[in-house]
């Protein structure tokens, strides 16, 4: 009955504006319906009907109390703060939550902490401030207050959910796994029937790396509640994670086939399962119509394309890929990754002029960036295999100085380095990028690519070298790549 005279309130309150009028309301009227409003979260006639409440009752505690709220929502913390000091009618402890917010707002936690230990004996509004705090500090990122703040809460109230939900959260945002699961198992042990619990449990898990684990939790809280969408995705990408490609499938499937309108968000990962099985033809079929039926614009579309892409060559469609790479090029002309295979494609044509440029654009757009991604790197080292193999040695190496630029920690790359020289002849920088590899590494690249040592060490002594035949072998096994 309440909501429906709110209702009708606003009505003659909007009546009003469209005609120009001005419209009476008493101050018990106007609350009732910024009430409503609030409740409703609908603020787009917020502000003019709390305007108009001032005009017509400037006195009100009730609606000086909700002008507070709006200066803290529109961030003008140091107004709501004067306000709230002028306000002496109105209720104390909702003006103290509000002036806390404030302090936390200008940097002034300390004052906090002094109202806080202030009040020690007032423990029942205490832990309602606490509560009431900790997600506003947490919002404002202020890393260190959080903590005490939590810390301070929990000595005086150490079973309070709330608090220990919060903390969970914290040393989740601080990328403190294991404490976090800590906390959440606790929290777990208390309503262990909690499907966000166990949702957050699995999370924590994933975060971590643990997939088997969250695998484990997502079962559960799907026991408790097996219609949440978004948590059977997240356990389908542990699935994943975890190389259990198949049952990411079905997940993936069974999502799809209930949840029709995800499908364009959820057919690239389908996709992708297939992909790690092999399957190319089941993923060329679905990006294929992923491609022909969605508008492409993010960023993020581009793995649909580079997957494609792989799944024509697999399959032999060459024509198709050539298409698809021309309009990816089109849609994101500085990806890196649609840079390098268009670079392999140039080579592969004979057109080098094109490949020469191609490369430029590229290490410029590296040269260029705030930071150059470990993905940057493989696709710069997939370019250079390719290169190596084409006995384009000279290029290869260009490609391989830039990896190890970005990348130096990835594996054989100074090897990389080394034999690219030691095949162009350069015996001294050779030994130069030799001897930086670390002797297991070196042990392994031997190993892998079959050449002897001491046949090696002869060569060189003698400057005898073979050099095609140093690297063909471990460069064409794929088994041997990063």
């Amino acid at each position: 009955m309440k909501q429906n005279n709110a209702s009708n309130l606003l009505k003659r309150y909007l009546a009003a504006q469209e005609t120009g009028k001005e419209v009476y309301f008493d101050a018990d009227e106007i609350d009732e319906i910024l009430e409503s409003l609030e409740t409703s979260d609908d603020f787009t006639h917020y502000e003019a009907i709390l305007s108009l409440g001032l005009r017509l009752h400037p006195d009100n505690p009730e609606l000086r109390v909700r002008q507070c709220k709006s200066l803290i929502y529109n961030e003008e913390y140091d107004k709501a703060l004067t306000l709230i000091e002028s306000l002496a009618d109105a209720d104390q402890f909702e003006l103290d939550l509000m002036r806390l917010e404030c302090y936390c707002a200008l940097d002034q936690y300390h004052k906090v902490v002094s109202y806080i230990e202030s009040r020690i004996d007032k423990r029942e509004d205490l832990e309602e401030i606490f509560e009431y705090l900790t997600p506003i500090l947490s919002d404002m990122d202020m890393e260190e207050e959080t903590s005490d703040f939590i810390q301070r809460g929990l000595l005086l109230f150490p079973d309070n959910i709330t608090l220990k939900d919060e903390l969970c959260l914290h040393l989740e945002s601080i990328g403190d796994f294991k404490g976090a699961i800590k906390i959440c198992n606790e929290l777990i042990d208390k309503n262990p029937y909690s499907v966000d619990y166990w949702f957050m449990l699995g999370r924590l898990y994933s975060m971590s790396g643990e997939y088997e684990k969250a695998i484990e939790a997502f079962d559960f809280a799907l026991t408790c509640d097996d219609s949440d969408v978004e948590l059977k995705i997240l356990k389908a990408y542990c699935l994943y994670m975890n190389e259990n490609y198949e049952k990411a499938i079905e997940v993936y499937s069974d999502i799809i086939s209930t949840e029709w309108d995800m499908k364009n968000r959820l057919n690239p990962l389908l996709a992708e399962c297939y992909i790690k099985l092999g399957k190319f033809e089941d993923a060329y079929q679905i990006l294929k119509k992923q491609l022909s039926e969605k508008v492409l614009s993010s960023e993020d579309d581009v793995s649909v394309f580079l997957n494609y892409i792989r799944c024509c060559m697999e399959t032999e469609r060459e024509e198709d890929a050539t298409e698809a790479l021309d309009k990816a090029i089109e849609l994101y002309p500085d990806n890196i990754r649609l840079l390098s295979i268009l670079a392999i494609k140039y080579t592969e044509e004979g057109k080098s002029e094109e490949a020469k440029k191609v490369t430029e654009k590229l290490f410029q757009l590296i040269d260029e960036a705030e930071d150059s991604t470990v993905e940057n790197a493989e696709s710069l080292f997939q370019t250079a295999q390719y290169l190596n193999l084409k006995n384009e040695v000279k290029e290869a190496l260009q490609y391989y100085l830039k990896i190890l630029n970005i990348d130096p920690q990835m594996p054989f790359i100074n090897m990389y380095v080394a034999m690219a020289y030691l095949a162009m002849g350069d015996i001294d920088s050779f030994n130069k990028y030799y001897q930086q590899t670390p002797p297991e590494e070196l042990t392994n690249f031997l190993n892998n690519s079959g050449i002897n040592v001491d046949d090696l060490l002869r060569n060189l002594e003698t400057k005898h070298i073979e050099p095609e035949n140093l690297t063909k072998e471990f460069l064409k096994n794929k088994e041997h790549r990063n």
